[in-house]
């Protein structure tokens, strides 16, 4: 409610969520947990045209990335199982043991557009190409020459 009346903001809400939820979770068992569902849940909610997609691109020499604001722990088995480059929201680890907190920033939005202008010279690649699905998307969809928003979306 805090949220939606502008009390807090949609980084600190996530950071609540998080914490309340996987604080204190070892990081190992954590780890353990979020490939499982990289295993069992994660394949059934990509869309079989979005997997035809990426096998096209990846034909036709394309580096590919998944940016995401989601636990880069949640995707990192998918991203290397699919040959992905990965770039998400880093939780915070102590002493071994998860905090909730966001390490960093959230990579959500313009944050987004920071993370890839660190990791490349985009000036350097002929084409760019950004698939998204959410308004916090469209800073980075901003990068592309060419960009889809929601091209996998039933309708």
């Amino acid at each position: 409610m805090a949220y939606k009346v502008n009390l807090i903001s949609g980084d600190l809400l996530k950071e609540k969520v998080l914490t309340y939820f996987f604080s204190g979770i070892p990081e190992k068992n954590f780890q353990e947990q979020c490939d499982l569902f990289a295993d069992r849940v994660l394949p059934d909610l990509i869309r079989p045209e979005a997997v035809t997609e990426m096998d096209r691109l990846r034909q036709e020499g394309f580096e590919l990335v998944i940016v995401s604001a989601s636990a880069e722990n949640w995707i990192r088995k998918f991203a290397k199982r699919m040959s992905l480059e990965l770039i998400a929201t880093k939780l915070q680890v102590k002493n071994g043991v998860i905090t909730g907190k966001i390490q960093g920033k959230n990579c959500k939005g313009g944050q987004k557009v920071i993370c890839i202008q660190e990791r490349w010279d985009l000036g350097s690649f002929d084409e760019i190409y950004v698939y998204g699905d959410s308004s916090a998307d469209k800073p980075m969809m901003a990068l592309a020459t060419r960009s889809f928003y929601q091209p996998f979306r039933k309708a």
